[in-house]
């Protein structure tokens, strides 16, 4: 699927100057902005939309693809047409998709086809925080002095002062990644396989 087209944009910059995109797109409205944006941002000789069902119909094209990159609900359904939109042999085909049942059947669909290294990663993206966090030294029953506890190198100048604030302070700080309470959006799977 075309979608915004701001996948096919990365992947016409990869291919320019002489490579060339096929997007297809199963809504006419969101194929026609596609074209019309492409058109705008002088690209339109390096890619071709197409609007139709890649899962009935096809890419519309035949043994010529590098790569086929699939974002459709039921991408199992589009590996048949896949295969046959590959180059000869050694073609690579990737799928995006949010739930590990659309992985599944996809895999599967991969595996009848003919596929080989076949292989799926998850792409979560985490966000921490990184920030200050200030502890107190426990009391372990040691004197002030023993300085080993603490992380500082008391012999070093520089970090008498600061060795002395904390203790007498009792706290020590440091840095700590602390990840996000909520996290917004979700997880998405890539599976990758090679046109045996």
């Amino acid at each position: 699927g075309t979608g915004s087209g701001s996948l096919s944009h990365a992947l016409i910059r990869t291919v320019a100057p002489t490579g060339h995109l096929y997007t297809v797109e199963f809504h006419q409205q969101r194929a026609e902005k596609a074209r019309e944006e492409f058109r705008e941002h002088g690209v339109e000789h390096l890619v071709t939309v197409t609007n139709q069902d890649v899962c009935k119909n096809g890419f519309g094209v035949s043994n010529i693809a590098d790569a086929v990159f699939l974002d459709i609900p039921s991408p199992w359904e589009a590996i048949g047409h896949a295969k046959s939109a590959l180059k000869a042999e050694g073609g690579r085909i990737c799928s995006f998709s949010p739930c590990i049942e659309q992985v599944q059947r996809t895999c599967l669909a991969m595996e009848e086809y003919g596929f080989t290294e076949i292989n799926t990663l998850e792409i979560l993206l985490r966000v921490y925080n990184v920030r200050t966090v200030s502890l107190q030294i426990p009391d372990l029953g040691k004197a002030a002095e023993d300085n080993s506890s603490t992380g500082f190198d008391s012999s070093n100048p520089s970090n008498q002062g600061s060795l002395c604030t904390n203790l007498q302070q009792g706290t020590v700080q440091f840095k700590s990644g602390v990840p996000l309470r909520e996290m917004v959006g979700h997880t998405g799977y890539l599976t990758f396989a090679t046109k045996s």
